[in-house]
Order: structure tokens, then C-alpha cells, then sequence
């Protein structure tokens, strides 16, 4: 495994949810696009996959803004949106077992902030993505994300790019044919 590659995804990872908060949706689409072409993607899937990714990011903006103003009908369609928009990432990466609906209800669900619902989402994701052999892996992947969340709503750059580093670290030793992460 490759430490140095885990660090660079950590921090392109932990980069890309200041750049959310931040709104910079540009420099977002082309922190998710490095993470892709650093794991071997082209730097056509890459980039437009980074666009989608930030795209599903301000969809999932619009979903909660729709969500606070009392109009359910509306946030769901913008979660579909959401979905639709992961879903294409997975197409042009040719994923062939679908996560994108696990990430985007783990993304409903952390707005709605219903803690067990965010947990079993992030845990199906990686588990579809790195399958039962890896069952443990799983459970550690979703534990470092539940993590980086946890701190990143602390403000806590450091501490979510360290557990950025260990979800990649990770993450990497199971050589997954495809990755769980999507953004």
C-alpha cells in the first residue's frame, strides 16, 4: 500500500468538504477529479466525474434549503437529482455495483441528522463497493467517516484530513475493483 497516495487522496478528500462549505464549487469539481485521476482514472472520467460530483454537492444545497422551508416534495426531487448525478459518475468510472443511492441517503439522512440511518448507508456503500471478504474493512471505513464527519462539523481541518488518510490508507490494502467513495 502506498502511504504517500493515502495522503494525497486524505487531503484532497478533507479539502473537498471546506471547498462545500466554502461553496467554491470549481475548485471542489477539480478536488474530486484529482482523487480520481490519482487512482487511475482518466483525466476525462476524472474531470467529469468531479463536475457531477459537484454538481450532486449543490443539489444536495438545494435539497436542504427545500428541507428547512417545510417543502418535502421538493427536497426529494433535488435528492434525485442527487442520485441521478452519482449514479452517472458511476457510469463513466464503469462501477459495476451501484452505491450511488447508499451516498446520497447517507447524505439525506446526515441533514435530517438521524444517526443510524447515516450509519447504515455509509456502511452499505463500502460494503457493496469492497464486498464480504472485506466485511471488516467495511465496518472501519464507515467508522472513519462517521469520524470525518464528526470533526469536520467541529471545524477540526487537522484531525478530519488525519482520518481522511486512514479511510485511504485503508481503503487501499483491498485493492476494491471499484471505489465506495463518491465524493
Amino acid at each position: 500500500m502506498n502511504y504517500d497516495l493515502a495522503m494525497t487522496l486524505g487531503e484532497l478528500q478533507a479539502q473537498i468538504y471546506w471547498l462545500h462549505d466554502a461553496e467554491e464549487f470549481t475548485e471542489l469539481a477539480n478536488a474530486a477529479a484529482g482523487i480520481y485521476t490519482k487512482l487511475g482514472y482518466s483525466q476525462e472520467q476524472s474531470e467529469t466525474a468531479g463536475k457531477l460530483i459537484s454538481e450532486a454537492y449543490q443539489l444536495a444545497d438545494d435539497a436542504d434549503l427545500a428541507n428547512q422551508a417545510g417543502d418535502y416534495d421538493r427536497e426529494m426531487q433535488f435528492y434525485d437529482q442527487v442520485k441521478d448525478k452519482l449514479i452517472a459518475v458511476e457510469t463513466i468510472l464503469n462501477y459495476q455495483n451501484s452505491i450511488a443511492i447508499h451516498q446520497m441517503q447517507w447524505w439525506l439522512h446526515f441533514r435530517h441528522k438521524q444517526k443510524l440511518q447515516i450509519i447504515v448507508h455509509l456502511f452499505l456503500q463500502h460494503f457493496k463497493a469492497v464486498g464480504f471478504i472485506h466485511l471488516f474493512t467495511a465496518i472501519k471505513l464507515t467508522y472513519y467517516l462517521v469520524e470525518i464527519g464528526r470533526v469536520h462539523k467541529q471545524r477540526d481541518i487537522e484531525t478530519t484530513k488525519c482520518n481522511a488518510v486512514k479511510y485511504w490508507a485503508e481503503l487501499l490494502k483491498t485493492k476494491p475493483p471499484q471505489y465506495p467513495y463518491l465524493g
